[in-house]
């Protein structure tokens, strides 16, 4: 058990934090490098962003396979990284993040699974949990690279795709190791009028989505060009951002305390509040840092909260409830990345982030549609607070 949770949650840092987060991070290079306008970087972020949603569909669909979608979530992630590495031009670049990006659209949906399959019931809600923690460390290390590579981010790229490929080598052998020759159950089939119920909070995670897509995508750009010369100020961030996403795990409380309706809002509000103050006042270290812990912490709040919403509308499909809400989200940061892409200019970020609060604060008005706790009762309360447990960021 300790090796398949010990290697899945390095497999999730690896796949999320570093090959697929890690864009934003290094756009500023890549952009010194590429010659790249705003729009472009948008573009190449969008593409990232819609693999994600493809590989997680995909593996959906082979989900009785974990090993196989383990194994492409180390393939794609490894070698869209060595691509990144080695891209001549902006061209290769894009497919390069791209095809990083799909490792952990394949990622959650493998250990989800090898963990049901591999470990005892009593025990899969811990190890859900430590794995999919992953997510905050692998951005902190992202942090932690990106100083150690100042000036040769080809060399962190290198190493992104080498600690993948370590990650997804060691939980194949840990799921050997732990294996009992139980097959994984096939995934039941969805019928389309069991997600009806969810048309409102899919709005609402599309939304949410395109809001989050300045700072995932031009957060640390925006910090970077406020403080010429100071790039350690901007990756410092990046690492508070990584650290403060544990924060997010308080969804469940608030859920239970107040109501999903008012955890919704208060997370969507504090996400898009964050958001307007980074692209305001992103050279002031306290406003900045503050701002970049409270996008994170609400940012992962707002991920468990939609987990807790499948479960209350769709109890009876519940996986693919979640599945349907986070591609929305997904698709949601893909067209806020190219859209903010053509509204960003390092110099004057203010209209680009202005926009993406107002969309976050446009966000709460699904909630006030929907009914999020009508159906809540009981018996969905904890598969709900399970399943909050299986997200990171």
């Amino acid at each position: 058990m300790r090796a398949l949770v010990v290697s899945g949650m390095a497999l999730i840092a690896a796949t999320y934090g570093l090959a697929r987060f890690g864009y934003g991070l290094f756009l500023p290079r890549f952009t010194e490098t590429f010659h790249m306008d705003s729009a472009t970087a948008g573009l190449i972020q969008a593409g990232s962003f819609l693999s994600f949603c493809f590989a997680a569909f995909l593996a959906s669909r082979i989900a009785a396979r974990p090993t196989l979608v383990v194994l492409c979530a180390g393939a794609t992630a490894a070698l869209g990284s060595v691509g990144v590495a080695v891209a001549p031009n902006v061209v290769v670049l894009a497919i390069s993040v791209v095809l990083a990006g799909a490792g952990a659209g394949f990622a959650t949906p493998g250990l989800v699974t090898l963990i049901e399959r591999d470990i005892v019931p009593p025990l899969q809600e811990s190890a859900q949990t430590i794995v999919n923690a992953g997510t905050g460390a692998g951005i902190v290390v992202a942090g932690i690279l990106m100083l150690l590579t100042i000036g040769q981010w080809r060399l962190g790229w290198l190493a992104i795709a080498v600690l993948v490929s370590i990650a997804a080598v060691a939980t194949l052998r840990a799921d050997r190791s732990a294996h009992r020759g139980r097959a994984a159950d096939p995934p039941p089939r969805v019928r389309a009028r069991d997600l009806t119920l969810l048309a409102w909070p899919i709005v609402a995670a599309a939304l949410a989505g395109a809001s989050s897509a300045a700072i995932w995508t031009f957060g640390r750009t925006v910090m970077d060009a406020s403080r010429p010369g100071e790039e350690s100020y901007s990756i410092v961030a990046w690492i508070v951002l990584g650290a403060s996403g544990v924060l997010g795990a308080t969804a469940g409380k608030i859920v239970k305390v107040w109501s999903l309706r008012t955890a919704w809002i208060l997370t969507s509000l504090a996400m898009a509040g964050a958001t307007t103050v980074l692209g305001a006042a992103p050279s002031a270290p306290f406003a900045a840092y503050t701002s970049m812990a409270l996008f994170a912490a609400s940012y992962t709040a707002l991920c468990g909260v939609l987990i807790i919403w499948a479960v209350r509308l769709v109890p009876n499909r519940a996986a693919e409830g979640t599945a349907a809400l986070f591609i929305a989200l997904a698709i949601g940061q893909a067209v806020g990345s190219a859209t903010l892409g053509v509204l960003f200019t390092p110099d004057s970020p203010g209209l680009a982030f202005t926009v993406a609060g107002i969309l976050g604060i446009l966000a709460v008005l699904p909630a006030m549609k929907s009914r999020p706790d009508a159906s809540s009762c009981t018996s969905t309360t904890a598969p709900a607070e399970v399943r909050l447990k299986r997200t990171g960021i």
